[in-house]
Formats: structure tokens, C-alpha cells, sequence
């Protein structure tokens, strides 16, 4: 399959935050025609409609339909709620800033961009109001072989979709790659040159797609499942072979990274002020709607044709319109109570400001935007909903994940995969970590914990080599030498497992319910000491620093883009 030349509008942009660069951007302003207007009453809420999976829960309240239909979530609600398919980001913010639609639907990456055109006027500020939920498997970065980790991509070239949900995936990159160049104490990151493209998804036309396969000159490129797909050989490794790319692969994707992309609405400050009766009942519908749509895709009863005839533009889509539901996870009550709440590590609050450095180091905002989240009693709203989250449930196959552990530590890819990286030290005999000493340690974990949460983290323990060291120095038989080597694996997985148990624990006493199955613990005994191997054998430390650094359990993020057996969420509620 040969895909044509690019004959849409493209723009490259330098990737730094200077006056000059910023001015070669494109900016939402530039793409919005459309006057600020006042807010009219209207009978009818005009919504619009997404392409995301979460997209399904506002469909199936309007009764699968665009306008609402008898009996539907809405309806019951006393609403008249008009779908509005098909739009791009700047149509969304146009029919926004007119208040044809006071309900913008966006991620909280794409409300960074809105927020430079609605910031300095009160009556048009954005007010987060509702989480959809989160992307786990439907954006994907595709990248070149030979570009595996995050700060892998310093200075490349990457294409995406101007103004797509796929920003938010690439502000992570950015903020990945330049946190992992810092630990590595090399501080040589240099932001990414981005090529933005007219069109955010497909192979052809002007896509990110479409450019990754016919110019040479992209490193890498973000875009959704469906033509990640196509490039990687079904997610793979491209073979070149039916419009791949050879060694095409992803390296990253919201499968691992799958508290990164926020998929949200937010409301007009005016028209919230004005309708609050009416947006709470709008939010009400929503929960009890997301609370069905999951019962009912775990029955097999969803009119998919309908779903991709609104979602995708064409019923014969039927296939493509449910695994776009299988690449998210909707987050309903609860999901909705922790997002609101600021202290939460994936809070929007949290989220935001982490989404706004990134965007803002690329070039592509002026400044980070701090965004409001309505006071709302989603309690309240959502009176008598039974809640069970997938938090609950293990959502990995702990022996699987495991296998695949152990695997990519035999082909020598571990560190390659590995997204992120913390190491707790402690002290020579030391077999408890409590919370109070090292709550900052646990609460880096939980960050990552919750911000990558289909990616397996390995609890490894580590051994301090010495007292073996002395043993083979004096002569010690090999049978001593291998009791010595079993009881510093024993230990180390000992103290592994007991940071687990204390990280979990304390976790739980902050609020945040980490899933178990999700660590794999590891007892490294003397096989990778912080000071190296010297011909197969631990490196003598020369120094205390050295001999301290090798007491310690390392705690790291690897990514399973691949290993699907791995990560398994539940089909039960």
C-alpha cells in the first residue's frame, strides 16, 4: 500500500520557548473565527461528541442518538441534549466561545491550549466540571528502531496531530524524557522538533501517520491505536509489508502510561452560574449512564452500529467502535470524587500542572494556565450509586507479569523499558521501612504508580556484597560462598517484599488504593551491585559511599506495551 505525498498544510516548530519559536507556532487563536458572545437560554444543551471510547457513556444516555431520545439517561433527567459529531478541537472552542455548546469536551492537555484564548475573560473562564476517565491503550507513540526510552528522543522529530488528544501523551514524553535525563545526573536533554500536521488521525491526507511512513526525516510520531496498528505490524514490529514500516515499534503508549490522557468536560463560568440545576442533572445522567455501559458491554448488549455510525461516522464500523472501548477506562463516582480532590496524586490540579510544563517547554503555550474545578457534591449528585472500581479487582496476572520480567531481563531490554526509576537505601542489617522515614521515597512510587498504571513495577532488593567480598578473599570454599550468595537473595527479596507491604500500606492510609498485583517483587541478592561487576564478581567498594550504595531496593516502572498477557483488567465488575 503506497500512501500519496503530503498536500495539506504542515507546520514545523522549533521546540523551544523562545519569542521567535512560540511566533512560528500555530495557535488556537489563529485557527478560532468566532465572536465571544453572552449566554442565551435554550431548552436544548448542545454537547459535543468525541471519537474517544468514553465518548460511548453521553451516546448511550441520549439513547444512542444525537438528539434525546425517550426514556434515555438524559430524558429521565428532564434534559434535551443535542450531540454534536464530528468536530474538530477549534469547531469545539467556536461553538464554545458563541455559547452554542457551554460544555466543551476536550483533554486536559487540549484545555492548556483553550485556556490562552478564555483565561483573561471571567465570564468565558473554563470551569472542569466532569471525567469522562482515562485512555489506556488508545494513544501510541511509533517510533524508528533504535528509539526505545523516553530520554531517547532528546532533539528528534516528531509528528502529530495539531492540536489532538494526542498532546497530552506528547507533554509526558517531554516531561519523561528530561526527568530521566536528570536522574541519569547527564542533564543533556533538548526538546523535541515537532512537525504538526493538519489532520490527527488516518494514514493518508495530512496525518501524523501518513508523514512517519513517507518521510524518513520523523523519528517518531503520536496518533491513535487503529493506525499504530497498521505501521507496527498489529503492534509489533513493522515488516514493512502492508503499509508498515519496517522496525516501526512503540515504545510508549497509554497502555503503560494510562493515567496520562484526561478526557473531560468543562463549562462556561457564566452558563454554570446561570444553570447549575441543570449541569448537576447533565453530570447526574452521566454517572448513572457510565454505571449501565459497563454492564452492559460486560453482557454483550451495545448497539455498536449505532456507536460507530456517531462516533467514527460509518455503522459498518462496528468492530473498530468497540475496541475503541477497550483502549479506556472510565472512572464514574469515585473516579470523579479523587479528581476533584487536589491532594490526589492524578487529581485534575495534578495533572494540569504537569501537562501545562510540558506543553509550555514545547513551544506550543505561553505560560502553564492554573484551571478550576467546580465545588460540586458528586455524592450528592450521584445519589444512590453503587460504584465498584476496576482499582478493586487486580488488574494484572501477577506470574505473567512476572515471566515477561524475566524475560526482558535475559534479552538485555530492561533498562530500555524501563519508563522510571526510584531507589530506597537503607541501612546494614535494616529489615522494616516505615512510613514516617520514607514517605518522600513511597510518595515518588505513588506518583508513578498512578501515573502508569498498566505498567508492572519491579520491587527489586539488593544485597550489600562485602561480607561475601572478605569470605572469597580469605579463601572461603565454594559451598560456603554459595550459602553466602542464597542467603543475600533470600534477604534481599525479604526487604523487596516488605517495601511493597509498607508502600501499599501507607498508600492506603493517604487515600490512594494501589493494586497490588501490579508489583513484582525481586530478591537481586549480589547479581547487579551499584558499584558493578569486575570478571563476574562484585566490584570491591573503595569507599563507605560505595560500600552504602549498594543497600537498597530499587523500585522501577517497565513498560508492557507488548506483553497483553500481562496486563489483564478484569471483565467483571
Amino acid at each position: 500500500m503506497a500512501l500519496r505525498k503530503a498536500t495539506g498544510l504542515v507546520w514545523l516548530a522549533a521546540a523551544l520557548t523562545t519569542t521567535t519559536a512560540f511566533a512560528d507556532m500555530p495557535s488556537l487563536d489563529d485557527a478560532v473565527e468566532a465572536p465571544t458572545r453572552a449566554c442565551r437560554p435554550s431548552d436544548t444543551l448542545q454537547v459535543p461528541l468525541g471519537r474517544s471510547g468514553v465518548d460511548l457513556v453521553p451516546l448511550f444516555a441520549n439513547g444512542y442518538a444525537l438528539e434525546t431520545a425517550d426514556n434515555s439517561h438524559f430524558d429521565r433527567e428532564g434534559l434535551e441534549v443535542e450531540l454534536v459529531a464530528g468536530q474538530d478541537l477549534p469547531g469545539r472552542v467556536e461553538a464554545f466561545l458563541r455559547c452554542d455548546a457551554p460544555i466543551l469536551r476536550a483533554t486536559q492537555g487540549q484545555l492548556q491550549l483553550v485556556a490562552e484564548l478564555t483565561a483573561n475573560d471571567p465570564g468565558i473562564e473554563m470551569v472542569a466540571i466532569y471525567q469522562h476517565g482515562w485512555s489506556s491503550g488508545a494513544d501510541h507513540l511509533v517510533a524508528r528502531e533504535g528509539l526505545q526510552s523516553p530520554r531517547d528522543f532528546a532533539g528528534k522529530r516528531l509528528a502529530i496531530g495539531a492540536f489532538s488528544p494526542q498532546l497530552d501523551l506528547l507533554a509526558h514524553l517531554e516531561d519523561a524524557g528530561r526527568n530521566q535525563s536528570r536522574r541519569d545526573d547527564t542533564d543533556d536533554w533538548e526538546s523535541m522538533e515537532l512537525v504538526l500536521t493538519e489532520h490527527a488521525h488516518g494514514l493518508y491526507d495530512e496525518s501524523p501517520g501518513e508523514r512517519f511512513f513517507d518521510d524518513d526525516s520523523i523519528d517518531a510520531a503520536l496518533m491513535e491505536w487503529d493506525d499504530a496498528s497498521v505501521l507496527t505490524s498489529g503492534g509489533d514490529r513493522g515488516t514493512g509489508a502492508e503499509g508498515s514500516v519496517a522496525g516501526a515499534h512503540i515504545p510508549l503508549s497509554t497502555r503503560s502510561a494510562s493515567r496520562v490522557v484526561s478526557h473531560v468536560y468543562a463549562v462556561r463560568r457564566d452558563y454554570l452560574e446561570a444553570n447549575r440545576d441543570q449541569v448537576e442533572r447533565f453530570i447526574a445522567a452521566l454517572f448513572r449512564a457510565e454505571e449501565v455501559v459497563r454492564e452492559r458491554v460486560a453482557t454483550a448488549v451495545v448497539d455498536w452500529e449505532a456507536v460507530a455510525e456517531h462516533l467514527l461516522g460509518d455503522a459498518g464500523e462496528a468492530d473498530r467502535a468497540e475496541a475503541r472501548w477497550s483502549n479506556v477506562e472510565t472512572v464514574g463516582l469515585q473516579g470523579n470524587v479523587d479528581w476533584a480532590n487536589p491532594d490526589h496524586p492524578r487529581s485534575f490540579a495534578n495533572v494540569n500542572r504537569e501537562l501545562g510544563q510540558g506543553l509550555q517547554a514545547l513551544g506550543l503555550i505561553r505560560q502553564p494556565r492554573s484551571l478550576t474545578v467546580a465545588t460540586l457534591d458528586y455524592g450528592s449528585i450521584a445519589d444512590g450509586i453503587f460504584d465498584q472500581r476496576r482499582v478493586d479487582l487486580p488488574d494484572f496476572d501477577r506470574d505473567e507479569a512476572a515471566r515477561a520480567i524475566d524475560q526482558s531481563r535475559a534479552a538485555g531490554d530492561l533498562e530500555e523499558r524501563t519508563v522510571t526509576r526510584f531507589a530506597i537505601t537503607f541501612e546494614p542489617n535494616q529489615t522494616d521501612f516505615p512510613a514516617e522515614q520514607y514517605a518522600d521515597d513511597f510518595d515518588e512510587v505513588i506518583t508513578a504508580a498512578t501515573r502508569y498504571g498498566g505498567a508492572v513495577f519491579t520491587v527489586e532488593g539488593h544485597a550489600d556484597p562485602l561480607k561475601y567480598l572478605q569470605r572469597r578473599s580469605d579463601g572461603a570454599g565454594s559451598e560456603e560462598l554459595r550459602s553466602i550468595r542464597q542467603s543475600a537473595d533470600n534477604l534481599s527479596l525479604a526487604r523487596a517484599r516488605e517495601v511493597r507491604e509498607s508502600l501499599v500500606a501507607y498508600a492506603g492510609g493517604e487515600g490512594v488504593a494501589l493494586d497490588e498485583s501490579q508489583f513484582v517483587t525481586e530478591g537481586r541478592g549480589l547479581h547487579e551491585p551499584a558499584t558493578g561487576l569486575c570478571s563476574g564478581e562484585p566490584c570491591p567498594p573503595q569507599t563507605e559511599a560505595e560500600w552504602r550504595s549498594n543497600m537498597r531496593v530499587v523500585v522501577r516502572a517497565v513498560r508492557m506495551e507488548a506483553e497483553s498477557s500481562a496486563f489483564s483488567p478484569p471483565d467483571e465488575w
